[in-house]
């Protein structure tokens, strides 16, 4: 069963790995100017900000801007017949695009006192354009701006609302308006959250990817089947996997994207479960009493129902507010538990199969989002991670909601652009272990700041070119570039290219040296009492209960002697 599972767990890593790369650092992405915010102040239950366009020969926005009450003509919501009786305070029109020109439609708001006008898309494209009216924005003296259908509606509901019910105590509809500024690149701190979530978990990834080499650290591997080390041909079956999971998404993503979904939240509860159990049975050991022994899993403890309790939360919650403002923190909750696993589960052997592997992710990425649409006529990647039309967005990616921004976006960051350097950065922290260097002295911390500052400049350049960019692009150089430039200038680099560690002041590969501290495959070794056999050093036998410097995982032992 363990071997099972581990089996299930390893192929469900690969695979959502394959559509996690599909991913694409965007940001949000500002609308072109002119761009209107539509603050509605009451009734409170439709307060919010939302998106409006100014049309070209709108006037501007009077200085200061007062809350207006809404106002859509009876029997003609259209606003293309001269208005009843207006209300007395200062109003402005909101009326549909149809029957008549939107020019005229300000004419006659105009005429009947309005200090603005709000058109209603019939679709959600908002296009206001001149048309073939010739009315100068000077003439007009009143600003004019459209929303889409799905805004008018909701203000339509409420209007119909207060016909019927009477104007509550929340007010009849009012509305203010404002000239949409983005956030530059230096003033945007969902930016610069989604920089120091991606770096803190590439560092915790490292973190848990190393348990091993910690005496009694809870979230290490309880035995090699939980480990899935990276071989030769790994890297061009990963890139080979990910091309046909992409052109899989891009034309049926209608019907996988649900899948999908399902996949991440088995995922996900899955990796969360087994991620607070070690944890809660190790700091509570209180909660490792035995409840019942079941089928396929075995005993259960109560520190599985609490750790199975909260995980089944966050999932649930994550599946009912996903579309909303408040998922994004269920959904980065799941994505650091499955980026953490993963670190822990995949393991990178050598520098060889890491540069091989960044290097062909690398060219997958520019492939697929700049070069794709000569072939498709768009860009593949770009459209399965928007989610395809489908109204739904791939999970696969860290969320962070818009800080001081009324109508940006999430700021989003796929999981591809953590775990692929993340391997390279796992493998760095544990030759720096095995190697007893300090942080300072390694190639660890290094490859951080290496990995922040091309994440910085993923970002510039989004901000340049305002399209979706390739992180991979700028990642691989800004962490496999750096380490082997480092390697190289120490002299070290074909160490790293084999996955040897160095011991401090010396050409011999750690733990082969007078004192050995590791097993070969880098766990540390731990006093015990010995079964009856031989060194693995020495080969000289060994008796049973004799003092040996032990690993049970690898079942790897040395005597005093060596």
């Amino acid at each position: 069963v363990p071997r099972l599972m581990a089996l299930l767990r390893s192929s469900a890593a690969l695979l959502l790995l394959a559509a996690m790369s599909t991913e694409v650092f965007a940001a949000a992405k500002p609308s072109p100017p002119p761009v209107a915010v539509v603050t509605v102040s009451s009734p409170a239950s439709l307060a919010g900000n939302f998106a409006g366009r100014f049309a070209p020969y709108s006037s501007s926005l009077p200085s200061p801007t007062p809350s207006l009450l809404a106002f859509t003509p009876p029997g003609d919501k259209s606003g293309c017949s001269e208005y009843p009786p207006a209300p007395l305070e200062d109003f402005v029109a909101v009326v549909w695009a149809q029957n008549c020109s939107f020019q005229e439609k300000a004419v006659l708001a105009k005429a009947a006192g309005a200090k603005g006008i709000v058109v209603v898309s019939a679709n959600a494209t908002v296009n206001m354009t001149a048309e073939n009216a010739t009315v100068d924005s000077e003439d007009l003296g009143l600003f004019v701006l459209g929303v889409a259908n799905a805004v008018g509606d909701r203000f339509a509901a409420a209007d119909a609302y207060a016909e019927r019910h009477g104007v509550g105590e929340d007010g009849p509809l009012r509305l203010a308006f404002t000239v949409y500024t983005p956030p530059s690149l230096i003033n945007d701190p969902s930016e610069f959250l989604v920089i120091c979530l991606a770096t803190s978990l590439l560092v915790a990834g490292a973190f848990f990817s190393t348990a091993d080499l910690r005496l009694g650290s809870p979230i290490a591997p309880k035995s090699s089947e939980q480990v899935v080390e990276v071989d030769t041909w790994f890297p061009l079956m990963f890139c080979a996997l990910g091309s046909c999971v992409l052109v899989t998404l891009y034309f049926l993503m209608q019907y996988l994207i649900y899948f999908i979904i399902f996949m991440f939240c088995v995922g996900g509860a899955s990796t969360l479960t087994e991620l607070a159990h070690v944890n809660l049975r190790y700091y509570l050991p209180t909660l490792q009493r035995r409840l019942c022994s079941a089928p396929l899993v075995g005993l259960i403890e109560v520190a599985h129902v609490l750790a199975s309790a909260a995980a089944a939360f966050v999932v649930v919650s994550w599946l009912v507010l996903r579309n909303t403002e408040h998922g994004w923190l269920f959904q980065d909750i799941i994505g650091a538990g499955f980026l953490c696993f993963m670190q822990r589960t995949l393991r990178m052997p050598n520098m060889k199969l890491a540069a091989g592997l960044l290097s062909l992710m690398f060219c997958f990425d520019v492939f697929w989002v700049f070069l794709s649409p000569l072939i498709f006529e768009k860009s593949v990647m770009v459209v399965v991670a928007t989610g395809g039309g489908t109204g739904e967005s791939v999970p696969m990616l860290l969320r962070i909601p818009p800080i001081g921004d009324p109508l940006g976006r999430d700021r989003m960051l796929g999981f591809g652009d953590i775990a692929l350097p993340g391997l390279l950065i796992s493998f760095l922290l544990r030759f720096d272990i095995l190697s007893r260097r300090r942080m300072t002295q390694g190639y660890f911390v290094p490859a951080v700041v290496g990995y922040t500052i091309a994440l910085c400049t993923t970002l510039l350049a989004l901000y340049i070119m305002q399209m979706g960019q390739p992180a991979l692009l700028y990642l691989v150089p800004g962490t496999l570039g750096t380490t082997l430039v480092l390697g190289w200038k120490r002299g070290e680099l074909m160490n790293l290219w084999e996955g040897e560690p160095i011991a401090s002041g010396s050409s011999t590969p750690a733990g082969l040296g007078s004192t050995c501290n590791y097993c070969p495959s880098g766990h540390a070794l731990q006093p015990m009492a010995a079964e009856a056999g031989s060194c693995d050093g020495c080969k000289k036998p060994v008796h049973a209960g004799q003092q040996v410097m032990d690993c049970r995982q690898c079942n790897w032992y040395l005597c005093q002697a060596c």
